[in-house]
């Protein structure tokens, strides 16, 4: 039983690992009808709170322990019903906790219920299942998530504990005492077991809160888990279940992942703003990079900043111009050092995300100088503040930008 667990543990895990090469690090970007359109399409961002939700199913569970192949199939299936809560991080990738209780069916040998059979047979016992599992929503990895539609297959694989209850002790007590001199124990004791399983789930969407799901999974557990011991690794059971999923309400006021979409005429516009800033840099690119004169004032910044584009921490030829005379500047005022500040505009994307952004913006401006202008590394500080501080106020795009930070030496 630990090695067929221990297989489906790490076929899990790669499949997770594998997981993240579909989710990217902050955004998803969706090439759909509305990006030929001319939009930037971006998920929104969400808490730790947002994508929960909470389901029921009802169903049946197959015993599949030793002796009930030998018996009719159709007797081997018992009504069960079980309740899940999870959480989806990603469009593709979530997880979850069920708890159900699960009935099912022992057989005693076969031999004796041959020969025997109005003394020998089945017997009830039942099952009180946990599993944490790992969720795949195959449908979003394979074609791109669409907040529209309906239909997703859905895989689920987890580890959990069973627990063997209620057998059927006045029956199973018959057989303790000889018949015709055989006898069948069964250990009717309580038993932990270790579990695992593996699964499918097809979910429907009938309402933003709502889907209708079915779902069939196999399911394996300790041999001992029927009251009876045999040279198997491990006894397994199948269920098939029916069910109702509620998605409750995020941050956003959704109850599933959307996105956020920015027309590129809004872009347009603001890249037009950058480009009447970008002219004074020009015409300051025209001069000598030795005319570039700041004055030293502590604690205060230089006039000279590094602009970019929205969304970007790539340096233009044109802001190249800007870093070298910031080099001139260092090499031409030995008593001083300077903080490389990294900034993002707080009306793009979210605060996690213009983080790094801005620490991106500051290590590219620290690279160009130390790597293309033999900038003395000593001499350099970075630091980044996102867009909890905009150091313009005024015009919200010129806040993607780097500013130097004066001090002394």
């Amino acid at each position: 039983m630990k090695k067929v667990l221990k297989k489906i543990i790490i076929c899990g895990i790669c499949i997770l690992t594998g997981q993240q090469l579909f989710a990217q690090d902050v955004k998803l970007v969706c090439e759909n009808q509305e990006a030929a359109q001319g939009k930037h399409i971006y998920l929104n961002h969400y808490k730790f709170w947002d994508n929960w939700f909470l389901s029921a199913q009802v169903g049946i569970s197959h015993s599949m322990s030793e002796n009930t192949r030998f018996g009719n199939f159709f007797k081997n299936e018992k009504p069960s019903f079980k309740i899940n809560a999870g959480k989806w991080f990603y469009p593709s990738f979530g997880t979850r906790v069920t708890v159900g209780y699960y009935p099912q069916v022992g057989r005693a040998e076969w031999e004796l219920c041959d020969i025997w059979p109005e003394h020998f047979g089945n017997y009830d016992f039942g099952i009180m299942a946990a599993y944490v599992d790992g969720m795949l929503n195959f449908t979003n990895i394979i074609s791109q998530y669409r907040e529209n539609r309906r239909f997703n297959l859905i895989g689920f694989i987890g580890i959990g504990y069973n627990r063997s209850v209620y057998f059927d002790n006045k029956r199973l007590d018959t057989w303790k005492v000889p018949y015709n001199g055989q006898v069948y124990n069964v250990d009717t004791k309580h038993g932990n077991y270790l579990a695992a399983h593996v699964g499918l789930q097809a979910a429907y969407k009938i309402s933003e809160p709502w889907d209708i799901t079915l779902e069939a999974s196999y399911n394996g557990t300790d041999d001992k888990y029927n009251g009876v011991e045999y040279d198997r690794v491990y006894d397994a059971y199948v269920n098939v279940m029916l069910g109702v999923n509620y998605r409750f309400k995020n941050s956003d006021n959704h109850h599933r992942f959307k996105y956020v979409y920015y027309d590129n005429t809004r872009f347009e516009a603001l890249i037009d703003r950058l480009m009447e800033r970008s002219s004074k840099d020009l015409e300051l690119a025209q001069l000598p990079v030795e005319e570039l004169v700041e004055h030293v004032h502590f604690n205060e910044a230089l006039q000279t900043t590094i602009s970019f584009y929205i969304d970007r921490y790539y340096i233009t030829d044109v802001q190249k111009r800007n870093v070298a005379s910031v080099a001139k500047f260092i090499e031409s005022h030995p008593n001083v050092n300077l903080i490389v500040t990294g900034y993002a505009d707080v009306e793009t994307a979210y605060p996690e995300y213009n983080m790094k952004l801005s620490q991106r913006r500051a290590k590219a401006v620290y690279d160009c100088l130390v790597n293309e202008f033999n900038v003395d590394p000593s001499r350099l500080r970075v630091d980044y503040k996102g867009d909890v501080v905009q150091p313009y106020a005024d015009v919200n795009e010129w806040n993607r930008a780097v500013v130097f930070i004066m001090e002394r030496r």
